[in-house]
């Protein structure tokens, strides 16, 4: 029975380095990936982060086909999924790989402790690494949405900044007496960052397009789940086409837009201020009754 562990460990361990240097080492990318960063496509982010495209292999393609379709028969949409991974660029396929990778990994865990603690000379039970290995496999499978997640909140705050700091570099030029036109193209060209490189991207394709340039900032709003610049286009909609009243919906946005950034950074500064208050009344606790603690056994011996 020990030896039969102690060969499943080593073959669970072995197989999880296997599984982590095919996650970690990256694929070279593929022509459509390289095409869709030339292109600008709105799902195609400028920077680091896009790595994760090019990472794309055939077999996570496939295995994450293979779940889709799974989740689709029991009735799973991946809603939730799907719009996050449009914001960080990442495919539904691979994001489904990427989970049933981590789920393995994580199952292999309770084998791999099992057989350890076998060589250790510590008996085992049969149901221990039964146990640890389901446990495993929710967490693995449950991480990377949470990883999915955090970076879509991530982005999507990053494109709301770059939102507000345009419409504010917007409002300085339309004060310095620019038109409307020339104060945007002004501020994205002096701005820079992913973000505002999206933007700058959905600008020039919306004047290649002769399409309204509003109406393709509200466009990506909705793609990215990004209010502010959905709102702004409902705004400028609103406003029409007349310059002045397109400044001054411009101008009252960009001011809105601030005072609601500074409400979140006092927030933010509040709640920090709140974390901070717990640890040290732990350790003002903990150093009370390291003071009182002679003194009480002190007492207890006299009595």
């Amino acid at each position: 029975m020990n030896l039969a562990l102690a060969l499943l460990a080593g073959a669970a361990l072995g197989a999880s380095l296997w599984l982590l240097l095919v996650a970690v080492v990256p694929a070279r990318p593929s022509l459509a990936a390289a095409l869709a960063v030339l292109r600008g496509s709105p799902t195609a982010l400028p920077d680091a982060g896009r790595h994760t495209n090019q990472r794309r292999r055939a077999w996570q393609v496939q295995v994450g086909r293979v779940v889709e379709h799974i989740g689709q028969a029991l009735g799973l949409e991946f809603r939730s999924l799907r719009k996050d991974l449009v914001v960080t660029g990442q495919p539904l396929q691979a994001h489904l790989a990427t989970k049933v990778l981590s789920a393995t990994v994580g199952g292999l865990v309770g084998p791999v402790v099992a057989g350890l603690l076998v060589l250790g000379g510590v008996p085992v039970p049969l149901a221990l690494p039964v146990w640890l290995g389901l446990g495993g496999a929710v967490l693995g499978w449950l991480v990377p949405d949470r990883r999915l997640r955090a970076a879509a909140a991530a982005r999507r705050a990053s494109l709301r900044y770059a939102a507000g700091a345009l419409l504010n570099l917007v409002a300085i030029n339309l004060a310095g007496g620019a038109e409307v036109e020339q104060s945007l193209h002004n501020a994205l060209r002096i701005s820079h960052g992913w973000a505002f490189v999206l933007l700058r991207n959905t600008v020039r394709r919306a004047q290649l397009n002769r399409e309204k340039v509003w109406d393709a900032l509200g466009r990506l709003g909705q793609e990215f789940d990004v209010d502010d610049l959905t709102q702004l286009a409902q705004n400028i909609s609103l406003a029409g086409d007349e310059g002045a009243r397109m400044r001054e919906a411009l101008i009252a946005m960009a001011a809105s837009i601030g005072q609601r950034e500074l409400a979140e950074a006092e927030t933010q500064a509040n709640e920090a201020s709140e974390h901070m208050v717990l640890p040290l009344a732990v350790l003002a606790i903990a150093f009370t009754a390291f003071l009182l603690y002679p003194a009480l056994v002190q007492l207890t011996v006299g009595f």
